[in-house]
């Protein structure tokens, strides 16, 4: 009754407003509870109607309207300056555009825009959507922008362009919202959310910010990176309850040296100033240089410094959502290697003393380093306007020390699709592609016209260099002789191995014309196709969604048994003929795919041939939202449109076969304890919340015998990372993880890429290159046993260096081991896949070894 008569109220509020535009009402008149207040929240579609109304009442403020989230709702950004430049904002965003890309720009002129300009500030909010806090002072934050008339309001609305994302998951804030308040007042008050809050990747939502996988991520590059070029970002997050009560920058070590020193140093300074305002105002728990660094690229805060931005990530202690929690001073411990005790040091100057912990607190903290930022942005304007200008400017500029010059992408590749994927990627970014005006040589090798060219002579010299090379992580340990330091995050993300592409770093200065790329596309041409038999190489990758539409289109599909005229077994074959045609012409080109046509010896009317049919697909999906192996491959799966169920536990228990519905499961990366158990098994302390009892539990014994019924009478079983250690156990696998057992010091690969040998006679194998690089997150490594059938090593790693990339500890303990297997199990069989084939859907080079168990 109470949620009615809000919502009657706050209709009402809106209808009066073009009335009287001048009073504009505060949050907590509108809603009736002041922002963070205990167990009070406001979700999605009430902030997108304040906003709304807030946008259509003050001359500060207009709201912007992204574009539509993966489900569909509206994605809104703020923009808040002072009324003059509101008026104004297409010349600002100019004057932004010509700093940011100043190619030809004279330094009078430059000093002139600086003069003129705004510093733009995006402020981004709840990518974690259960990191409510910053949805619910959005609110807030910007109704005070939008009435306040104190000198530094005014200061900052006079010189700062504020961009404000509410959420960069709208999606997942209504989603827990409306969770955490429809069992507010029960025992499970304050559980989490038995499912993923951004459909897709839940938590990893915030490590696609060089691949942009996702919608969210892809209309915030739009402002980043081609309407906006903000000189300073800031994302605001929550972290862990027991530890600190606020992260900003410095950041921990390493330092990525492909971020131009000036940008640290400037993020340090910003982090700084607003730790001892912030102090200065009486807040307690701050602290810097511990647990979050910077050498990773690809989250929200962190990415804008390969681009010459100033990235400031804030980390607020959490709450349990909205309901507050009490921490005797015994609860609380250190926080990281940087701060390995609860108590002051120089990174920790004023320890908070315990007591109650609230949304509100984290709001005010959020709201205060908001504010200073605002205020520093607008105090130093010429100073961090002028350092972004000069800093493109030099990016440009390169010297003839600065090596490479450039890289080239040959239009030849394995896969031009995943070519064209990885361009795609760094256009996000509006990295400059061009492509080479005529033939040339190089030191580096001979390349074509046509061949896709990347002079690092761009202002996003840094991000392009950092995605292409090779990373090196330094080889960081707790103590001297010590097991190794954990990474924030993985320690490589190089995209032309991820994507198997070939780039090439050329040292020398370019001298051919070259002609800037407009549109993405690959030189083919599917005009000619006759009658007869087509082929599509097993090398695209998509051509398999190409086959997928294909099926869709009750075009029946065919491939080789064995080689034919230049063609591999596996080749897949289309019947062409008078009928399907020009559909076949159609959706070819849609997928960029070239067809060919396959020639057959006069007086044979068919080539060896079996006709295939995409299988029926299940994948598991436990209650468990930081399965995001799960959602990963689910997106890769709609991207490449194949079809599936999704199941969960009851799914896996029924009595009825699994064979009825499915030719294939996957288990995707999760431990064996988690799949049995689900989180069942942790032990709760009282006060804990407790989730609803139709989301406890795994798939238990039923769900195992029901596995192990499934490959028996013929079905497949995909299982990717630590799911490759439940099926060893519980189906009694002729198999050992050899690295089970070791502790870090003796084996640690934190999300590194290494070179995999395949079997070119397996039918997984079809369409790949001989040696593959291939993602490792995980402690996996597979030694197979004696056993009374074929067991298939399909996948295995070499005697020599197999790092490519990032970091390893103990490799050589994979050496000569399998990586992927293919194991026979009644009638069926169990595939292993020791690595991430999917890992965050970047890793488009192993996607095939998926397929190509599907059909």
């Amino acid at each position: 009754m109470l949620r009615r008569s809000l919502s009657l109220a706050f209709i009402l509020f809106c209808l009066q407003l073009p009335l009287a535009a001048q009073e504009i009402k505060a949050p907590e008149a509108v809603f009736g509870f002041r922002m963070g207040e205990d167990r009070r929240l406001v979700n999605w579609e009430q902030l997108v109607s304040y906003m709304t109304a807030l946008s259509a009442a003050s001359p500060r403020v207009q709201l912007v309207e992204l574009g539509r989230t993966t489900l569909e709702r509206p994605m809104i950004m703020m923009v808040i300056s002072g009324e003059e430049t509101m008026a104004d904002l297409g010349k600002y965003r100019q004057i932004q555009q010509q700093l940011a890309r100043p190619y030809g720009l004279a330094s009078e002129a430059a000093s002139e825009l600086i003069r003129e300009g705004k510093t733009v500030c995006l402020i981004t909010m709840n990518i974690h959507s259960t990191e409510i806090a910053a949805s619910q002072e959005a609110l807030e934050l910007a109704y005070e922008l939008a009435t306040a008339n104190d000198a530094r309001i005014h200061n900052i609305l006079d010189n700062v362009i504020l961009l404000m994302v509410p959420s960069l998951n709208p999606d997942g804030q209504d989603m827990i919202t409306k969770w955490y308040l429809q069992h507010a007042g029960t025992p499970a008050e304050g559980s989490r959310m038995p499912y993923k809050y951004h459909f897709y990747a839940d938590h990893d939502n915030n490590r696609d910010w060089f691949f942009f996988s996702l919608q969210e991520s892809r209309l915030v590059a739009q402002v980043l990176y081609h309407d906006w070029y903000p000189e300073i970002v800031m994302d605001q997050h929550q972290m862990g309850s027991t530890g600190a009560r606020f992260f900003l920058p410095p950041y921990a070590d390493p330092v990525n040296p492909n971020v131009a020193p000036s940008v640290m140093a400037n993020t340090n300074l910003v982090g700084k100033h607003i730790i001892a305002e912030m102090q200065d105002q009486g807040f307690k728990g701050l602290v810097t240089n511990t647990v979050f660094n910077a050498f990773f690229e690809g989250t929200m805060s962190k990415t804008p410094l390969w681009h010459n931005r100033i990235g400031i990530l804030t980390e607020a202690a959490s709450a349990r959502v909205a309901t507050p929690l009490f921490f005797p001073r015994t609860s609380l411990r250190g926080m990281g290697q940087d701060l390995p005790e609860y108590k002051q040091q120089t990174n920790f100057l004023d320890p908070w003393p315990g007591g109650w912990w609230r949304l509100r607190d984290i709001v005010e903290y959020q709201k205060a380093a908001a504010l200073s930022l605002l205020d520093m942005a607008a105090m130093y304007k010429e100073k961090f306007k002028t350092n972004f200008y000069e800093l493109n400017r030099r990016a440009i500029e390169v010297k003839p020390e600065d090596h490479p010059e450039a890289y080239v992408l040959p239009q030849d590749q394995h896969d031009p699709g995943n070519l064209l994927e990885l361009l795609k990627r760094l256009r996000y970014a509006n990295v400059d592609i061009f492509q080479a005006g005529k033939d040339f040589r190089s030191a580096a090798g001979d390349f074509r016209a046509g061949d896709f060219v990347i002079p690092l002579a761009q202002p996003a010299r840094a991000y392009v260099k950092d995605l292409l090379e090779r990373q090196h992580y330094p080889d960081l340990r707790e103590y001297p002789g010590g097991p190794p330091r954990q990474p924030y995050d993985v320690t490589a993300w190089t995209l032309p191995l991820q994507m198997g592409v070939k780039a090439v770093a050329l040292n020398e200065a370019l001298t051919i014309p070259l002609e800037r790329v407009e549109t993405l596309r690959l030189d083919i041409d599917n005009s000619w196709i006759q009658p007869g038999w087509v082929a599509i190489e097993r090398r695209f990758t998509h051509g398999h969604q190409l086959v997928n539409r294909l099926a869709k289109s009750d075009i029946d599909i065919f491939e080789l048994t064995e080689d034919v005229g230049g063609f591999s077994r596996g080749t897949f074959l289309v019947r062409c003929d008078a009928g399907n045609r020009e559909r076949l012409q159609s959706l070819a080109d849609g997928t960029q795919i070239q067809l060919q046509q396959l020639p057959l010896p006069a007086g044979e009317p068919a080539p060896p041939l079996q006709k295939i049919r995409p299988a029926r697909i299940g994948i598991y999906q436990p209650w468990i939202p930081w399965v995001y192996d799960e959602g990963w491959l689910r997106l890769v799966l709609d991207n490449f449109e194949f079809s599936y169920q999704v199941l969960h536990n009851p799914d896996l228990q029924k009595k009825s076969s699994l064979s009825d519905k499915l030719d294939v499961l996957i288990l995707t990366s999760q431990n064996r304890g988690s799949i049995l158990k689900g989180l069942s098994g942790r032990e709760k302390k009282l006060g804990d919340p407790e989730l609803p009892a139709e989301y406890n539990g795994g798939i238990g014994d039923k769900g195992v015998e029901a596995i192990r019924e499934f490959v028996n009478n013929g079905g497949t079983l995909l299982c990717f990372g630590e799911a490759c250690e439940f099926a060893i156990e519980k189906l009694r696998l002729p198999a050992e993880n050899v690295l089970e057992n070791l502790g870090r010091k003796d084996f640690f690969i934190p999300g590194s890429i290494l070179e995999m040998t395949l079997d070119g006679g397996s039918a997984l194998s079809y369409g790949m290159p001989a040696q593959v690089p291939v993602y490792i997150n995980s402690r996996i490594a597979l030694k197979l046993l004696p056993y009374p059938a074929e067991i298939r090593e399909t996948g295995f790693y070499g005697e020599r260096q197999l790092l490519l990339s990032g970091w390893a500890v103990g490799e050589e303990l994979l050496h000569g081991k399998a990586a992927l297997a293919e194991i026979p199990v009644g009638k069926g069989k169990v595939i292993l896949y020791a690595f991430r084939p999917q890992h965050r859907s970047q890793t488009y080079g192993t996607f095939k070894l998926i397929f190509n168990a599907l059909y």
